[in-house]
């Protein structure tokens, strides 16, 4: 089918906050968010990659550098960059278009990651659909990628905006975003022993910790709008992320790095730079903020095999998974760029109306399987 050529406000269910400027119209890319999105994948690396050290040698000597903190830190920033360029899509884009967009940018390459690495590397040619569906199902699933818990997060508030924005209170979103931020830190105060919890159930990610970043990202394009977001502000980011606990209270420190996490979003985002040179090194951190969710997706099973199976140990062997999850991360993340790109093309050939029913039918699955769930242990 031809693609509908019409501006999405006069579409078929293409309503949308036309009076919205959003904060990232100056370019395709905030160059400033690849950058943070670069930083924070590497944290997350770094901060797995001394754990295993841990588990596999019993040696401490990198966490003591790349604790509890760089792991936190790293998904809270993907939650705040990922609340805030939704929230600007979420009042551009209709609501079937919105949700359909998401789930071929997160499933394709998580399949293809899920499917190879598990068995190229480990071995290991389980599979379990329940998990890959990234239905919000608790302990009920087998994650062969040891991260797909971010993501479970990632699609629920995805599926959430979807309904927010059916109910047409997209104009509501800031107030939206403020209750659920209030939710986030209520659960914490309220449980805050079960907050190092991932494998979660739908009913209980409103009141993780986790969700504060997301729901602070919500705010930020209202909050650059208003200028919020002053370089001082920076002092404040780096305050929380040292208060950030080096081991223990997960609660508190995710309510913190989201803190962190939303001022660094906020000034990235206000401090962007409108010239358009850059030199080698930026291009390399921008390439690499291309790359991060491939890097996200491929580093622990690159830890894995590093740790089992090569004849290294102490720094060799922690510095060669490190190298190797950003080396493999750089063809995987070429591949998941085009498949994207590509999908998203033949998809935007749909109609409103094929779009509405596919994005139902995917409401309606999430929603069948979260409820199932709901009641297994």
């Amino acid at each position: 089918m031809p693609a509908d050529v019409r501006p999405v406000q006069d579409r078929p269910g293409g309503e949308v906050e036309t009076a919205h400027a959003p904060v990232f119209q100056r370019r395709a890319r905030n160059r400033n968010l690849q950058w943070l999105r670069a930083v924070a994948a590497l944290f997350v690396v770094l901060f797995h990659a001394s754990q295993y050290m841990i588990l596999e040698f019993g040696d401490h000597r990198f966490t003591d550098i790349f604790g509890q903190r760089f792991g936190i830190l790293g998904v809270a920033i993907f939650f705040a960059i990922s609340g805030a360029l939704m929230a600007d899509i979420l009042k551009t884009t209709p609501a079937p278009q919105f949700l359909i967009h998401r789930i071929l940018r997160i499933y394709p390459m998580l399949l293809i990651a899920s499917l190879v690495l598990p068995v190229a590397l480990l071995g290991d040619a389980g599979i379990d659909l329940r998990a890959l569906s990234l239905v919000a199902i608790g302990q009920n699933g087998n994650y062969r990628l040891a991260v797909e818990w971010t993501l479970v997060f990632e699609l629920f508030f995805y599926v959430a905006l979807f309904l927010v924005a059916v109910a047409g209170l997209t104009r509501r979103l800031e107030g939206i975003a403020l209750v659920a931020l209030a939710l986030s830190i209520g659960g914490t105060l309220a449980e805050p022993d079960t907050q190092a919890r991932i494998a979660v159930k739908f009913v209980e990610i409103p009141f993780m910790s986790a969700s504060a970043a997301f729901a602070g990202g919500l705010l930020v394009p209202w909050l650059v709008r208003r200028n919020v977001f002053h370089p001082a502000l920076a002092g404040i980011a780096v305050a929380a992320a040292i208060a950030i606990p080096g081991t223990g209270a997960v609660g508190a420190g995710r309510l913190l790095a989201a803190v962190t996490a939303v001022i660094l979003v906020g000034l990235a985002i206000s401090l962007e730079s409108d010239r358009p040179g850059r030199t080698p090194l930026q291009s390399v951190a921008t390439r690499f903020g291309d790359w991060s969710y491939a890097l996200y997706l491929c580093h622990m099973s690159v830890l894995r095999f590093t740790y089992d199976h090569l004849p290294l140990t102490g720094g060799a062997a922690f510095a060669a998974a490190v190298a190797g999850s950003i080396l493999l991360s750089i063809p995987l993340g070429m591949l998941d760029l085009r498949l994207y790109a590509w999908l998203r093309r033949r998809s935007d050939r749909s109609t409103p109306e094929s779009f509405r029913r596919w994005a139902w039918i995917y409401v309606g699955t999430y929603a069948i399987v979260a409820v199932v769930f709901l009641f297994k242990t």
